[in-house]
C-alpha cells in the first residue's frame, strides 16, 4: 500500500500533535498543503484537540465541500489521484532488419491498481499512432484513462484535473 497520510500521532486523520500545539495539515485541490496549529499550554490538551478537530472539519468542508467526508474515510485516496488524465507520447522500439534503432510513436495510457490484497499492479495501454491515427490512438488511450479512474472522475473534475469537456 502507498504511504498513508492516515497514521499521525494522535489518530485523527491531518492533525498531528507537537510540543505545545496541535498541527493541522491538509491537502489543498490545488495540490499544495494548507497548514495550521492550535495551542493547547492554556486550553490543555483535550480541549485544544477538540478545537483542533473543530478547525480541520471546518477548514476541510470550506475547501473540499461534498468531498471532504469521503477524503477523511479513505486513507489513501489522495495518493491514488492521477495527476492528469492526459495520455502521453512515447517513442516504443520496433527493430526491424533494416532499420534496428527504429522506433514508433504511441500513446501510452498508465495508471495503478491495488489487488485485495493491498499489493500495486501497473497497467497501460498503448497504441501506435502510426497504425491508428493521432486522434485514434488519442482515443483509445484517453478512453481507458477515464475508464480506469471512472469512480474518482467528479473529484478530479473538482480539483481541475479534468475538464469536463473531457468528458463528452
Amino acid at each position: 500500500m502507498p504511504k498513508s497520510n492516515l497514521t499521525t500521532n494522535t489518530g485523527h486523520r491531518f492533525i498531528s500533535k507537537a510540543k505545545t500545539a496541535y498541527k493541522i495539515h491538509i491537502h489543498t485541490p490545488e495540490d499544495t498543503v494548507l497548514h495550521r496549529s492550535v495551542g493547547f499550554i492554556k486550553i490543555g490538551e483535550k480541549k485544544g484537540l477538540q478545537k483542533a478537530i473543530k478547525l480541520r472539519n471546518e477548514l476541510g468542508s470550506e475547501m473540499w465541500g461534498k468531498f471532504w467526508r469521503k477524503l477523511l474515510k479513505d486513507p489513501y485516496l489522495m495518493t491514488r489521484l492521477p495527476h492528469s488524465v492526459e495520455p502521453k507520447i512515447i517513442y516504443k522500439p520496433r527493430p526491424t532488419k533494416d532499420n534496428p534503432d527504429a522506433k514508433d510513436k504511441c500513446y501510452i495510457a498508465a495508471w495503478r491498481n491495488y489487488d485485495e490484497n493491498g499489493k500495486l499492479i501497473y497497467k497501460s495501454v498503448v497504441c501506435s499512432i502510426n497504425k491508428h491515427g493521432r486522434l485514434g490512438a488519442y482515443t483509445k488511450t484517453k478512453k481507458a484513462l477515464l475508464e480506469a479512474n471512472k469512480d474518482n472522475l467528479e473529484i478530479l473534475e473538482f480539483m481541475g484535473r479534468l475538464s469536463s469537456i473531457d468528458l463528452k
